[in-house]
């Protein structure tokens, strides 16, 4: 029963694919790498800590607004159990180590497995780790592990984000490159007048250039694999490590072996789950543009899909807490950090669980909300008497955010502003 288990495993899950490619090997131990940095951020976090839920200081999903209830972890100083769990985790980097060294793929994929569902459950459950680099990592170890032509579909996903991400930066922000204009450090190491003309060659490169990544002539397809690993260095003097730690390993691994034969059009019936994926993450990324209104000024959708450097935000939040015995408290926050996105939602959600939480001391909270993206005007996009009263939809426009073409008033222009 053991051995037809094992069997079973191997075929469903194409092992053999492993088993059979050094590139592919060299991938898994670059996932696993990756899985190493991941969770060493998140084993001091405390964003999915019961904690945290019962401060009202978690944030969800628009889509899963009730995160919250299935938080069950106690970090320190409280508990033991969040960081007893990581080390089980460490314990099982460990063995997987071992187990590729004696090239047992079985058993190493099946405890990878538990990494990859974890890593799943923390990005679902929670909206405070959805980074760009978490979301390369999720999906590179979900077609390593689950789909057949492993090797074929990680080179195509690979470029395929690309491609979306260049996406993003169809924008003035990019495309004028006023995002880094804005800025009171411009674009590290070159003069302004040069940023309009970096900032179209890296819109060019990842929505046409990457493409090239999977040509067989080796001159075309290195030229191209040594921009982007110099961008990816270059990215890392204002992303730091972790976006060129998760991006160069597989970028490298994956494209520096490529053989005409290994982009083979797969055309077996079961090739249809990797262009599935394709289709979804598509789907994903253009959920954004359905959405009536400019997402880079509303962000509604915006982490639906990829979204690094969408723009340069800047952001002023007020409100007014009245009490019912009469008694009011007024509070602002302003935002000069280019890279805080700013999203009407964050506040929302917030002052939601403050009203949820003090529904018997509070009558009501007005909130006005100003944002401005790459050195544009400051627009009043929120401006409501009741926060409390307010619903947030996850997949539609939310009327209560009033759109420049609204008549969003205009309330200031900001400073240049930082990026850090």
């Amino acid at each position: 029963m053991k051995a037809r288990f094992f069997s079973l495993y191997h075929r469903f899950f194409s092992i053999q694919e492993i088993e059979s490619s050094t590139t592919l090997q060299w991938f898994f131990g670059a996932t696993l790498f990756g899985f190493f940095i991941t969770f060493n951020r998140w084993v001091t976090a405390s964003v999915l800590t019961i904690e945290t839920a019962a401060q009202g200081a978690h944030r969800c999903w628009p889509f899963f607004q009730s995160c919250g209830n299935w938080f069950f972890l106690s970090t320190l100083p409280y508990g033991y159990t969040q960081t007893t769990l990581y080390m089980f985790f460490f314990a099982l980097m460990g063995i997987i180590v071992l187990l590729m060294w004696q090239k047992d793929w079985v058993h190493a994929h099946g405890l990878m497995m538990i990494l990859f569902l974890w890593e799943f459950t923390v990005m679902f459950l929670t909206m405070e780790v959805s980074a760009n680099y978490w979301y390369y990592h999720l999906l590179y170890g979900f077609v390593l592990l689950f789909l057949p032509f492993k090797l074929f579909f990680l080179r195509i996903v690979f470029v395929v984000m690309y491609a979306l991400a260049g996406s993003v930066k169809l924008h003035p922000g990019w495309l004028k490159g006023t995002y880094f204009s804005s800025l009171k450090t411009g674009l590290p190491l070159f003069p302004d007048f040069a940023i309009p003309f970096i900032t179209n060659l890296v819109v060019f490169m990842e929505l046409a250039g990457s493409w090239f990544l999977l040509s067989s002539r080796k001159w075309l397809r290195y030229s191209v694999l040594a921009y982007f690993i110099i961008f990816h260095f270059y990215s890392g003097i204002l992303v730091y490590y972790m976006y060129p730690a998760i991006m160069l390993p597989p970028l490298l691994i994956l494209f520096i072996p490529l053989y005409a034969s290994d982009m083979k059009l797969p055309r077996q019936m079961k090739s249809i789950f990797g262009w599935a994926l394709i289709a979804l993450l598509v789907a994903l990324q253009s959920i954004s543009w359905f959405i009536h209104g400019d997402v880079k000024m509303t962000l509604e959708g915006n982490k639906y899909g990829v979204f690094m450097f969408e723009a340069n935000h800047q952001c002023i939040s007020e409100y007014i807490v009245h009490q019912k015995d009469g008694v009011t408290e007024t509070r602002k926050r302003e935002s000069i950090n280019a890279r805080d996105r700013c999203s009407p939602y964050y506040t929302w959600f917030s002052l939601h669980q403050f009203c949820l939480q003090r529904k018997n001391d509070i009558a009501r909270i007005q909130w006005t909300f100003d944002h401005s993206i790459n050195g544009g005007p400051y627009f009043r996009i929120v401006d409501t008497q009741n926060v409390c009263a307010l619903a947030y939809r996850a997949w539609k426009h939310n009327t209560w955010i009033r759109l420049p073409e609204e008549g969003a008033k205009i309330m200031g222009y900001p400073e240049k502003n930082y990026y850090f």
